[in-house]
C-alpha cells in the first residue's frame, strides 16, 4: 500500500533523514568495496541497492535536494550503481573509479569526490 508523505508528519524531518543516512551509507559503500574487490557478486549488489530504496522510501520522506555533501555522495553512488550494467561497473575504468572513489568517501577513506552530485528519490 502506498504512503504519502502528508500521512506521516512526525517522520518528516531532517534528524530522521540523517539518521537513515548516517546508519545506511557506511554499510552500503562497504557492499560496493566488496563487490568491487569481488567478494560479492552483482546480484547481491543490486539486491542491497534495492534494499536501500524500501527502507528510504518507508520513512516517507519528501524527495529533493540532500541535507550535505555526505548524503548527496549516498545518492549519487546508488543512482549510478542502479544504472550500471556489472560488465560497466566492473570493466570501465572511469566508472569504476567514480564508484571507488564515493565509496572510499562514505566509509571515511577518501577525499569529498567533487562530482558526485546526487538527489533524494
Amino acid at each position: 500500500m502506498l504512503k504519502l508523505v502528508a500521512d506521516n508528519p512526525e517522520n518528516n524531518d531532517k534528524q530522521a533523514a540523517g539518521e537513515h543516512i548516517r546508519q545506511y551509507a557506511p554499510a552500503f559503500a562497504a557492499e560496493v568495496v566488496r563487490f568491487i574487490i569481488r567478494q560479492s557478486d552483482y546480484d547481491e549488489l543490486k539486491e542491497s541497492v534495492k534494499q536501500q530504496f524500501l527502507d528510504w522510501w518507508q520513512l516517507s520522506l519528501p524527495s529533493g535536494p540532500p541535507e550535505d555533501q555526505y548524503e548527496s555522495v549516498y545518492w549519487y553512488l546508488i543512482y549510478l550503481i542502479e544504472s550500471r550494467q556489472e560488465h560497466e561497473l566492473r570493466g570501465n575504468r572511469f566508472v569504476k573509479q567514480r564508484v571507488q572513489e564515493c565509496a572510499c568517501y562514505l566509509i571515511n577513506k577518501g577525499k569529498v569526490p567533487d562530482f558526485a552530485r546526487g538527489i533524494r528519490p
